[in-house]
């Protein structure tokens, strides 16, 4: 790996993997030749490797949890595959994840459809197959109970709250709104009915409150000789993408147009991934009396990871086209991509973590003290793939390759576009052996994945 991280830059937290991959600059470069740039390459067997830590400590603090992938965060249907065959769920918010669900064999009592929005066509393909339907408010319960009557008897339920620090949120129901269905249940006889949430923060304490409140509900479901069905907790949780952040640090560098972009999610966080987890579910679960509730009635915890699942499972890797002198030490680098394949810039902010430049072998010598802003190749001003400039010990220059590592949860396509007719950037799933890496289409099922029993 040619680059070293200048001072101001925010190192990013690499795994072998991945430092093996940036180490052999000339297999991805040729990778990126075959395939096109911007190229992700996402790691299927980091993601089975995820979920095992997920499952093994979950159950340190309650014996039932059931994890679910959330598919918005990553199209990669390797990834989905490797999820599933680990034994992970799928929370999902459309037929066609339903769909990709089921290619990739997730198994249909593992699947919640969980958004706030669904069509007639989806309630059914719900109640038809056995899919868990999230219910974000009366007026949806009615819908569903109504076109349960044609298509089968619903299974599973769970009635979304709106989170006690969210008051003002459109999604969810208040407690009085969640106690107005109950009538409806009883009449419907639905089987198993469980509640669930959504957390917007990233502190551990609003997720215990929340946690406990739903206890608290389902306690007064059963006064109704309701059955529960669980909780589910939603995702959310934050993962660790730098060892040190100084936002204000990161604030004063030199910045395009000077707008500051840090951004505001917390990439080093106390508590990250499946240990943030891990201590809602603990510290909510204090009380014995609660927990010899949730024992009693056997009721799973469900989580829905996405971004804290899929931790260190992709980089995405740009061309340089050009680098433009723009004078004052400043220089465009012009990427062959654009800025709807690193997804940060839809939240209005940066990608934080520093990208790695691989030097082309056979570049010119570029100039060392200056600045380089990189910007996608469309006609868009606002197509910035990084406002914070970099100041890179050797330069970037022509050729050169662009790698923003861990970007596979929400970073590489949440926010992709065809713009300009130019093809969407192709996923390739890479597998690392003693004899080298092996790299396979996405999309495509391989032998050697689907022969790997669960462990």
């Amino acid at each position: 790996m040619n680059q070293e991280f200048s001072a101001d830059e925010p190192e990013p937290l690499l795994t072998e993997w991945t430092l093996d991959l940036l180490n052999s600059r000339s297999e991805l470069a040729a990778w990126v030749d075959g395939f096109g740039s911007p190229l992700h390459v996402v790691f299927p067997d980091q993601a089975k490797k995820n979920f095992r830590q997920w499952r093994d400590e979950l159950r340190t603090v309650y014996s039932n949890c059931q994890v679910a992938f959330a598919l918005k965060a990553c199209k990669s249907a390797s990834l989905l595959r490797a999820f599933a065959l680990a034994g992970a769920g799928a929370d999902i918010s459309s037929a066609q994840e339903m769909t990709s669900a089921f290619m990739s064999l997730v198994p249909v009592e593992g699947m919640s459809m969980t958004g706030p929005a669904k069509s007639d066509y989806e309630i059914r393909l719900c109640i038809r197959h056995g899919v868990a339907i999230h219910v974000d408010c009366i007026e949806e319960l009615k819908r569903i109970l109504a076109l349960a009557g044609s298509v089968g008897d619903v299974d599973r339920l769970f009635l979304r709250a709106r989170p006690m620090s969210e008051p003002g949120s459109r999604f969810g129901m208040t407690e009085d709104q969640l106690l107005a269905c109950l009538p409806l249940l009883e009449r419907a006889k639905v089987e198993r009915i469980g509640v669930s949430f959504h957390i917007n923060d990233y502190t551990v304490q609003t997720r215990v409150e929340q946690l406990r409140s739903s206890i608290a509900f389902l306690r007064r479901l059963c006064a109704k000789c309701l059955t529960p069905g669980g909780i589910d907790i939603g995702g959310g949780f934050p993962i660790r993408y730098l060892q040190r952040f100084d936002p204000v640090a990161y604030g004063r560098g030199v910045h395009w147009a000077s707008m500051a972009k840090p951004g505001n999610y917390p990439y080093v966080p106390e508590l990250a991934g499946v240990h943030h987890a891990a201590a809602v579910i603990r510290t909510a679960l204090s009380d014995p009396a609660d927990r010899a509730f949730l024992e009693r009635h056997q009721l799973p915890i469900l989580l829905q990871p996405g971004r804290s699942l899929l931790d260190q499972c992709g980089i995405s890797a740009f061309n340089v086209i050009d680098v433009k002198d723009l004078g004052d030490c400043r220089f465009a680098v012009v990427l062959d991509g654009m800025s709807f394949s690193l997804s940060e810039t839809w939240f209005g902010s940066d990608f934080v973590p520093a990208p790695t430049i691989l030097w082309d072998e056979k570049r010119a010598a570029p100039p060392h003290d200056a600045r380089y802003f990189l910007f996608g190749r469309s006609c868009l001003e606002s197509d910035v793939i990084r406002w914070r400039g970099l100041a890179v010990k050797g330069g970037v220059a022509p050729g050169d390759l662009v790698v923003f590592t861990n970007t596979a949860g929400y970073q590489m396509d949440s926010n992709e576009s065809s713009f300009h007719q130019i093809p969407l950037p192709r996923k390739i799933s890479a597998i690392r052996r003693m004899s080298g890496w092996k790299v396979f289409a996405d999309e495509t099922p391989q032998r050697e994945e689907l022969s790997n029993d669960r462990q």
